[in-house]
Order: C-alpha cells, then structure tokens, then sequence
C-alpha cells in the first residue's frame, strides 16, 4: 500500500462523512487524505481532477442514486475502486451494487475502523491485480495480431520466391530437393504461426457467446473441412443421433476437427472413427474412439499440454492442437481427457453443457455451475449430491470458483437460499425407503428467516433427515459457534471460503463419500445406499 492513501468520500450527509474521517484516523497502519463531495455530480467533478485509490459512494443520494453515479463514475474511469455504503442492507441491494462495479458492499450500522481499512485495502489490491491482468491481456493480443498478420508476410515472400525457383528449368535435382525441404519448412511454419495465433486467442477469450449447437452439424462441417484429409486416408466416420449442447459452435467445430484430424493422422491402417454421446443430467459427454495405435496410460495428460508430443518430426503437427482442444472444453464449463482400449485405439471424452436437459433429470435442477458431471466409478457408486444452503450469491458464486472451478471437483450442486427453503428441498427429495437423497449438505450460520443452527435442530428432530451429515460452512471462527454446531449434530467445521484441503479433511471423516481423481480433476463419489450417519469426532 502507499504510504498516503488518497479517499474520495461521496456522501451527502455531512455527519456521515465525518463519522468516516474519524474511522480512518483510528487506523495506525495506514495514512488516508480524504477530500468529501455532497453529491455525485461533485464526486464525479473531484474525481476526475485527481483520481483516488478508493471512492467511498452512498447508496442513497439525493437527485440520483448512488448506482446512477457508480455507472457515471465507470464511464468515466473504468478502473475506479468504489466501495459503496448503505444504511441498511439487503441482499438485493448487495447483488445490485456488486453486478453494477463496485468492488465491494458494507453497511454503516456494521462498520468499525478494521473492517473500512481491509474493504479499502482488499478494494484497491483487486484493481491493482484487474489492471495487470489487462496490461498482460493487451500484451498478448498484440502477440497474437503480430503472429497473425506481420510474420507471415516474410514467410509469404520466403515461399513465392521459393515456388518460382521451384519450377525453373535451370534447377538441378539436388537442387530441387534442397528447395523442397525449404518450402516444406515454410508450410510448416506457416501452420504453426497459425496454431499459435489460434491458441492465443483463445487465452484471452472472455465469456462465450453460448447458444444452442448441434453436434451432428458440426461433424458434418468437419467433414467437409477435412475432405481432402479423409479421402487421401480412406478414412471412415460414423455417428449416430447426437444432441445440441450449449456453445460457440466455430469453437466446437474447431475441437472436434483437431480430434477427428489426429485420428486419421496417427493411424498406421484405415482410420476409422466412431462418435457417440450420452447424456447425464445437464451434461453431454462426447466420445471420439479411433483404431490407431493408443496412448499410454502415463502419457495421456502430458497431451494436453502446448509443443508436447509423443511422435518424431516425421510425423506433421505443431503439438498445439489438443492444448487447444482442452482450452476450448474449458471456455465451456466444460472437460476432455483421454482413455485407452489395449491393445490399440484412444477414445477422447468431451463434456459439454446439454442445450437442454436429459428428461431423466432430477425435479430440482442442480445449480452445478461450473461443474461437469462425470461417469461413476465402478461398483455401486454414484455422483455425489451436495446441499448449499446459503443467502449470499457471491458466496455461492466464490464456492463454485474455489472448489468446482480451480480445484476441479466435480459433484451435483443444489443451492438454498435459506434454512427453511434447505429443509422443504430436503423433504422433496427424500425417498419413500427412507434415504435423505443429498448425501453431504454445506450450512451457513447467519441467514434469513431459519439460520444454520436451527436448522441442524429441525434435522436432528426428523427421523428421515438426522442421517444426513452437515459440515458448516462460515465466516465465524468463534470457538463458541463450533463448539455449538458440534453439539446440534455438525460432522465438520469449515471457514469461508472453502478450499480443497479444507474439503478433504471433512471427507476424511465420512466414509460414504470418495473424493476419486478423474481426467484433470476429481469427481466426488457416494455410495447408492447408506443408513446411518458418520459424524466426525
């Protein structure tokens, strides 16, 4: 942090903002200069003289609100750090100020001078860290553009002046040989240029554009991209009825072309390529399965990997083109991973969204974003289903990047905004035989209407809910809370935000759920029956 912190306090109630002062004085770690506007048009003015490190924004002001003067304050720098600060809270409101750009949310009834000072802190390192992500994103695109368009214009004259060469008639053979090994270079440059410039591409790529995708199409298009390829080859691919799924469909005609293209070029005999689908719940797992010479098992996530390849310069590539394949699986939520059938043949399994969900889902739709559903294990398992009960969108949201995102766990997520809503989704999908149908359930402590303690009290009342094993999940690390959430029947304790080591330690103590590594992740497992509840000591 800087030694003097510049604050903009945009507030028109003059105690208000001295309360602020005030609070700001009493941090010793810190040294803030504050100036004050009593109104946006104010704020926006002082603003824009000299910019501060933090914009402290009422929600309430007079003529205009203080989401209409966030949105002037954006447009006017988009990098602002604003802090906005209301009266009374809400979840609405917190929803609305965080959607519209502020960095962060408190209530003036909850503020003391620790918690401005972290707000402020935690406010200006987040758009330190969103400025130097840009400045990289800039970086790269200009690589990209250059990769593009500037080096192929001398790779263009290296190969026409090689082809004019190339057909003359005072050319020796050994010449002529030298000359092809020139050209054949080039091309393969040329190829390389564009592999990279694609995959660059793809690395600064925001959110896709996602709309409904026929797979049957995309093959089609495939084909006829690679017409040439498949009739040189003989190769043969067949498919069946294949859904629509949720994406960019260039993208998917991208990854599915690389696959289908690698197939036919490693393959030794006829290719052939066979591709089917099936559906779980929301998720569409794609299977490509070729006849060519395999993959070992330890190199199948080397693969996946840019410049990474298994075979010599005599067979053509860049290394890029499944690198690619699995960077566009992830723009989509979505995964890929290799399996193998001795003695040859690979099979690559794609997972994307379904544009519409399989019929067989379940009733309550899993609020699994992020996550991918995956085959079960064998025996008697099955995908496990977790309960979220939790008021705060954004800490639903932090859940699913944390655990399902950058972890890469993979289970069926349900969400409930509150305890009273948690305990009605819970007796919906109890069984008649009496299993509970959520097989581990995430508790926070402070909610609306039924919090997290009088929830594990409702639970352990019900003769068909109790078995269920409960792991609060808080921002409390009061010794009292715990001790508490242990004795209304807690199996575990974490604090927010979970992360994959706090999870596996709450799993250690239930041997109903297996935490399995699968493809590039790992997938959440239970067993199809169990009658009782295994509570951690």
């Amino acid at each position: 942090m800087a030694d003097d912190c510049a604050i903009l306090i945009v507030d028109d109630n003059v105690d208000d903002r001295e309360f602020y002062r005030r609070m700001l004085a009493r941090v010793p770690e810190a040294s803030y200069s504050v100036r004050e506007a009593e109104n946006g048009d104010e704020g926006l003015a002082l603003s824009e003289q000299k910019r501060p490190d933090c914009i402290l924004l009422d929600y309430s002001l007079p003529g205009r609100d203080g989401i209409g003067v966030l949105e002037e304050i954006l447009k006017q720098d988009p990098t602002a750090n604003v802090v906005m600060l209301t009266g009374q809270g809400s979840e609405t409101v917190a929803v609305e100020v965080m959607k519209a750009g502020a960095r962060d949310y408190l209530t003036k009834d909850a503020l003391s001078p620790q918690a401005l000072h972290w707000c402020i802190q935690n406010a200006i390192m987040h758009g330190d860290l969103e400025a130097k992500l840009e400045q990289k994103r800039q970086s790269l695109e200009i690589f990209t553009r250059a990769m593009a368009h500037d080096l192929k214009e001398p790779l263009r004259t290296i190969k026409s002046f090689s082809k004019i060469l190339q057909v003359s008639t005072t050319l020796s053979d050994e010449d002529r040989e030298l000359l092809d090994y020139v050209l054949g270079a080039a091309d393969h440059m040329e190829d390389l240029i564009v592999k990279v410039s694609g995959f660059t591409k793809l690395e600064v790529s925001g959110e896709l554009e996602m709309k409904p995708v026929a797979l049957s199409t995309a093959i089609e298009r495939v084909e006829s991209n690679l017409r040439e390829q498949i009739a040189n080859s003989r190769a043969s691919i067949s498919y069946g009825d294949l859904p629509e799924v949720m994406g960019d469909a260039t993208l998917l005609v991208q990854l599915l072309q690389n696959l289908v293209s690698n197939a036919i070029r490693y393959c030794a005999d006829r290719p052939e390529v066979r591709v089917s689908a099936e559906s779980d719940g929301a998720i569409c797992r794609l299977a490509l399965q070729d006849n060519g010479p395999g993959v070992d098992p330890e190199h199948r996530e080397v693969i996946f990997q840019p410049f990474k390849r298994l075979v010599g310069r005599g067979v053509e590539g860049t290394g890029l083109g499944l690198a690619i394949c699995r960077r566009i699986a992830q723009l989509h939520g979505g995964a890929i991973w290799c399996e193998g059938k001795e003695p040859v043949g690979s099979t690559f399994i794609v997972e994307l969204p379904l544009a519409r969900p399989a019929a067989t889902a379940s009733t309550t739709v899993p609020d699994g974003q992020g996550a991918k559903a995956v085959p079960p294990a064998e025996g008697s398992s099955r995908l496990a289903e977790v309960l979220l009960v939790e008021d705060s969108p954004a800490d639903v949201q932090l859940l699913k990047i944390k655990l399902m995102q950058r972890a890469k766990v993979s289970f069926n997520l349900h969400v409930a905004a509150n305890g009273r809503d948690a305990i009605r989704l819970l007796q919906e999908r109890a069984t008649a035989d009496g299993e509970p149908g959520i097989d581990l359930m995430l508790l926070d402590i402070n909610m609306p209407i039924m919090d997290g303690f009088e929830v594990l009290d409702a639970l352990s009342a019900d003769t068909q809910l109790k078995s269920i094993p409960v792991c609060i999940l808080s921002t409390s690390s009061d010794e009292d809370d715990m001790q508490r959430a242990k004795s209304l029947g807690a199996s575990a304790y974490m604090i927010k935000p979970p992360t994959l080591q706090q999870f596996r330690e709450v799993l250690d103590g239930l041997d109903h759920l297996d935490l399995q590594p699968r493809g590039d992740g790992l997938v959440l497992y239970a067993e199809h029956s169990r009658q009782t509840p295994i509570m951690m000591a």
